[in-house]
């Protein structure tokens, strides 16, 4: 067993997604780190939530911050009261649909300063759309870059990826992005991939890992699991450890 165990949005299979509470209990469990997602508001505030919209249909870049749901959290608390773990943060854009959030620079403009103090070694930025993580090189070019993959983006790579990974194999294309690491879509990674992405040198994690025949079957391979039921599987990990 080598894998890490990180907590997807926190906990969200047993706590609120993302929120204080949630980061909380995973961080109590004693996971190595968290999985949250970032969006910038109308006053470019990061803050924590996965859908680009609200709810009510409200797109959070058009919403200020001090008008957000009270259980929407900054990025800047979550990292100031959540000390001591791994953040693997994602970085929620939509090439396709450009409209739903700020544009990727604007977004890493702001994020990045948030992040000043925290330990490089704590600190992953992660992003599905690849013009994210060419930002962050080019501002901050030592935060761990992970490149978030999926079968439909996989297809459609020119969009979410750029240009120039035609024809390679996914570890080949995050490699050859120059990102630190690849996250993907545990369904879809196969045995011959992770083996591929380490002899890339690259960092493997595995996202969403909710059964127990997943974690056995991914846990000795990839570098993290994420999962959205810690609990379930923390016990298991430090036993594989020993």
């Amino acid at each position: 067993m080598r894998a890490k165990l990180y907590g997807h949005r926190g906990a969200r299979g047993e706590r609120p997604e993302n929120t204080m509470e949630g980061f909380a209990y995973a961080r109590a469990l004693g996971v190595a780190g968290i999985e949250t997602d970032i969006a910038l508001t109308a006053d470019f505030v990061p803050v924590l939530h996965h859908d680009a919209a609200l709810t009510d249909g409200r797109l959070i870049k058009d919403v200020a911050a001090a008008a957000l749901p009270e259980f929407i959290r900054t990025l800047a608390r979550a990292l100031r009261e959540v000390p001591g773990v791994e953040w693997l943060l994602e970085v929620k854009t939509y090439p396709a649909q450009p409209g739903q959030t700020h544009p990727a620079a604007l977004m890493v403009e702001k994020i990045l300063p948030v992040l000043e103090g925290i330990p490089l070694e704590r600190l992953h930025i992660l992003a599905f759309d690849w013009v994210v993580l060419r930002e962050v090189a080019a501002r901050a070019p030592k935060l761990r870059r992970v490149c978030l993959t999926a079968p439909d983006m996989a297809v459609a790579r020119q969009i979410w990826w750029g240009e120039g990974f035609s024809g390679l194999t996914i570890p080949q294309a995050v490699a050859a992005s120059g990102a630190w690491g690849w996250a993907g879509l545990q369904t879809a990674m196969t045995e011959m991939e992770v083996v591929q992405a380490n002899a890339l040198n690259l960092k493997v994690y595995a996202w969403t890992v909710n059964e127990d025949e997943d974690f056995n079957r991914l846990s000795p391979l990839v570098d993290g699991i994420v999962t959205d039921f810690p609990s379930r599987f923390y016990l298991e990990s430090c036993n594989l450890r020993l």
